[in-house]
């Protein structure tokens, strides 16, 4: 980096910006440059605070140990950014454990500058203090998020057609900014100077390895933020040798993305078998280009996500809202849902045309009543063979990662008390747990657990989504507008022979209606949370249709529409579009 690109980063850097010139000069000869290899520790939990870093390139994560001591990555520092402020000012030992993501450069100043540097500008040391407790208190004073910028591409036999694959996602990502395809004819006998400025220059770069252990895959993987791990998707699922042979003991501190090739539609199992060999990484399946340019929006945060609440028959309307989004070509990159939303949202995820999402559920959840196969109520008012024969119909025995469109639904752990995200196992039965209405079906039983409707734990889970998601969000609301109203004060019921007979009684909440909405109260607490977490949240006017009103089909989905129709011409899509 030359000295004036650097002196430019340092002056953006927001620990140095608002610097008077006679404070930011000295600071700048005071700095020392050093070199960190991908791997390596720059300092440990607890270690005395002794200087503080500027990234100049390459990428560092934090790290802390979870309840049984093992390091979970908490956070992503990257070029432009400082780290180790907070110790040396508070002047307390290191909280987290900071080690080199990939090969990176940083400029030190040690404690005795920095605080020469203190004493000559008192008003400086309130400004890092501010930035100081800014971090604290988990905002990012950047106001950016730290998206991986360099990618390893890992084939996992040597092909053409992986080659190729390499180029069409380079080539797919330049719609978004520069970038570029490292091979190895490209960086032989190049220094660390021309891969710095090769990143400098790009948005993205990618550098495709070799399908074996190499001095070149080292590194390509030293040199990435994550992983892109190449294999087709009808071959016979094994590790890759470039990993296995541990070109790179840092792999699995960074995101790992398996990305499956088919020449034709999706086999059902395929995915839950290659994720043997990587259980931590996001499975992708390309197909064809929008599959490609999808897989680049995720890796570049500009994927749109949308999720769907649970409501009753009133979820109808997220049929409505996807309608309505496909027509204004706002990409659909993630679904996910709670309940009803869970069941549209799969369909979405399947990538069903409205038609036949339209049919499909109209066939089964109107033309006959999928809660009508009443039982002895010991555990529930209806047996619930009828629901779960129907979403097997409906969705086969495929598991979650084979959905094209990447998907996860929400069901209420009652063993643990906790909120349970499923993205893997079979669609169908994660489906059935999620819409476990307490009460009116039985809850599903897997693995000593007992698992019930989300929505009793979190009904609209945008937060879920936002806490793995970089990109857009889009959430839709059915469930917290008005559903139950009674027109007279009673405490108690009268006689079961009087009630039957006298006319009140259609003036009063049906025990299904309560159930329902019992497990749903804390719909409006959670609204407000999806709000604050969400690009766009819409909330069709469903009031008038009663949660179990399977015939208003046609009205809550007309609803929907109209709805998310108007709110898109009010706010515009570009943003969505974009991410």
């Amino acid at each position: 980096m030359s000295a004036h690109s650097f002196r430019e980063l340092l002056r953006h850097t927001a620990l140095f910006r608002d610097l008077p010139e006679a404070v930011f000069e000295p600071l700048l000869e005071a700095l020392d440059w050093i070199q960190l290899p991908g791997g390596r520790d720059l300092f440990l939990m607890g270690d005395e605070a002794d200087a503080l870093y500027v990234m100049l390139s390459g990428s560092l994560g934090a790290f802390r140990p979870d309840a049984l001591g093992r390091l979970q990555q908490i956070g992503q520092i990257g070029p432009g950014e400082t780290v180790g402020e907070n110790a040396l000012i508070l002047d307390q030992p290191r909280g987290a454990t900071v080690r080199a993501l990939r090969d990176s450069e940083l400029m030190r100043l040690p404690r005795s500058s920095f605080e020469d540097f203190v004493r000559g500008d008192p008003l400086a040391m309130l400004k890092m203090i501010r930035f100081s407790l800014k971090r604290q208190d988990g905002s990012n004073p950047n106001g950016k998020l730290n998206l991986p910028r360099t990618f390893a591409l890992v084939p996992h036999a040597a092909s053409a057609q992986a080659r190729q694959f390499a180029q069409d996602l380079v080539d797919a990502a330049k719609g978004s900014g520069a970038s570029i395809l490292i091979d190895r004819s490209m960086a032989v006998g190049k220094t660390a100077a021309w891969f710095s400025e090769i990143e400098a220059a790009h948005r993205v770069v990618f550098y495709f390895a070799d399908d074996h252990g190499s001095d070149w895959t080292a590194l390509c993987l030293r040199q990435s933020d994550a992983l892109i791990l190449i294999a087709d998707g009808d071959d016979a699922p094994s590790p890759w040798a470039a990993l296995s042979a541990k070109s790179d003991k840092n792999t699995s501190r960074r995101p790992e993305h398996i990305v499956l090739r088919w020449p034709r539609e999706i086999r059902s199992g395929q995915a839950a078998a290659w994720h043997k060999f990587k259980p931590t990484a996001r499975i992708w399946h390309v197909r064809w280009d929008r599959d490609l340019l999808r897989l680049c929006r995720h890796l570049l945060g500009e994927a749109t996500a949308l999720v769907l609440s649970g409501g009753g028959a009133r979820g109808f309307a997220h049929l409505g809202v996807v309608k309505a989004l496909r027509e204004a070509t706002v990409p659909i990159d993630a679904v996910a849902g709670t309940s009803i939303g869970a069941i549209m949202g799969a369909g979405v995820a399947h990538e069903w045309g409205f038609d036949e999402m339209r049919e499909r559920y109209h066939r089964t959840f109107v033309s006959s009543n999928p809660l009508g196969d009443y039982t002895l109520p010991l555990v529930s008012l209806v047996a619930g063979r009828r629901v779960s024969k129907r979403l097997r119909a409906e969705y086969g025995e495929i598991d979650i990662d084979d959905l094209p469109i990447p998907f996860f639904c929400v069901s209420a752990n009652l063993s643990s008390g906790l909120a349970q995200v499923h993205k893997h196992g079979k669609l169908w039965r994660w489906l059935r747990a999620s819409i476990s209405i307490p009460g009116v079906l039985p809850p599903v039983l897997s693995g000593s657990e007992v698992y019930v409707d989300g929505g009793v734990i979190n009904n609209l889970p945008v937060d879920v989504m936002a806490a793995s998601h970089r990109g857009p969000i889009i959430g839709v609301d059915v469930g917290t507008e008005r559903a139950l109203t009674s027109r007279f004060d009673e405490f108690d019921l009268p006689p079961w022979w009087r009630l039957f007979g006298q006319s009140r009684r259609r003036e009063r909440p049906g025990i299904l209606n309560i159930l329902l909405r019992s497990g749903m109260v804390n719909s409006g607490a959670a609204a407000d949370i999806a709000a604050s977490r969400s690009t766009l949240l819409l909330k069709p006017p469903l009031a008038a249709i009663e949660m179990l009103d399977w015939k208003a089909f046609d009205a809550a989905i007309e609803i929907g529409y109209r709805h998310a129709a108007e709110m898109l011409e009010k706010h515009g899509v570009a943003g969505l579009r974009r991410g």
